[in-house]
């Protein structure tokens, strides 16, 4: 079993600390750990050219990002795991820029359901052209994830992080805020937040040490979440969307998708999903399939005045110039 952490903060930072502490909890526990710090990558951001999505959907192939850079590593790494511990510093209340670079690689190009619907078309179709998809896509993986700050600016910090981790459907069983550690190797001084950390660690490799079936399904129980509830039943976050302001529902999850109702009950708030409205979560499959059907039918959908387009885009070729600084 391995245990991946990533890092995106300082080297032996705070981040790095309890990303540490997490490793050393699965590491007691059997698991064989590995550490990658984000910053050692050279990682472009993505540029939005749907080769990833065109790929697998149009061609059954397996996604390969067209982008020449650290990529391929850090993506080798996260499909070899077993387990993730994802840590990072908290800059202007969410996690680090790479993170989103990396987030914005892994969306489309893993997500597992384009990568189903791929595989299935290429054995249906007896597509033997392009690369077959990683098989290292299907299986159950568990993650924790733990975010570091230096106040309480740090409302997006965590729904972001777990951004990075839905396409890829894995299961985050734990969750760590942790704030007021501004200055390098302060977290030394939180003894609760090191042996949480710990504890996070230990914990992804018992619920995969519990799985007797890896594979992916939205029949099997989610793994056991010892994290901060949160106020989405699902995916445990506190972001929610209120889309108008004089309707309770529909509320959006700012991280799942899934909607449902906020009210407020003997003081407490409470967002309750119903059934109906449950399988169109992003954590489950059901709604990652639905995600695809909805690009394949509406947004990649060819327009029927799709002819026009070169002569349309005229106008704005050849409207202004980029300004750059001196040489480039």
């Amino acid at each position: 079993m391995k245990v991946l952490g990533i890092t995106c903060g300082r080297k032996n930072g705070n981040t790095e600390i309890l990303v540490k502490e997490a490793l050393m909890g699965a590491e007691e526990l059997g698991a064989e750990v590995e550490l990658v710090s984000l910053n050692d990558l050279t990682l472009k951001p993505c540029t939005g050219c749907n080769a990833c999505v065109v790929s697998l959907l149009g061609r059954a192939s397996n996604g390969d990002c067209v982008l020449k850079d650290d990529f391929n590593f850090i993506e080798n790494k996260i499909m070899e795991c077993d387990g993730l511990i994802l840590g990072s510093a908290i800059y202007e209340k969410g996690p680090t820029g790479l993170l989103k670079i990396l987030s914005d690689r892994m969306g489309p190009s893993h997500d597992v359901a384009f990568r189903m619907i791929a595989k299935k078309n290429r054995e249906e179709q007896g597509i033997t052209t392009g690369k077959p998809i990683d098989e290292r896509s299907f299986k159950t993986r568990s993650a924790s994830i733990i975010a570091v700050g230096g106040s309480e600016w740090d409302t997006l910090a965590l729904p972001l992080m777990q951004l990075t981790l839905i396409s890829s459907h894995m299961d985050v069983v734990d969750k760590m805020l942790v704030n007021w550690t501004g200055l390098p190797g302060n977290i030394l001084f939180n003894d609760e937040a090191l042996e949480k950390a710990r504890n996070s660690g230990r914990h992804v490799v018992k619920t995969l040490l519990a799985q007797t079936d890896r594979s992916l399904s939205d029949d099997k129980e989610k793994p056991e979440y010892i994290g901060e509830q949160g106020l989405c039943p699902l995916c445990h976050s506190k972001l929610i969307e209120i889309r108008n302001e004089d309707k309770n529902y529909p509320a959006i999850c700012g991280m799942c998708g899934v909607k449902g109702t906020l009210n407020v009950v003997d003081n407490k708030v409470k967002f309750e999903i119903s059934e109906e409205d449950k399988h169109h979560a992003h954590v489950f499959l059901s709604g990652k399939f639905e995600h695809g059907d909805e690009l394949n039918n509406v947004a990649l959908k060819k327009n029927p005045r799709a002819s026009e387009l070169p002569q349309m885009l005229e106008k704005y070729k050849n409207y202004l110039s980029y300004s750059k600084p001196e040489g480039k």
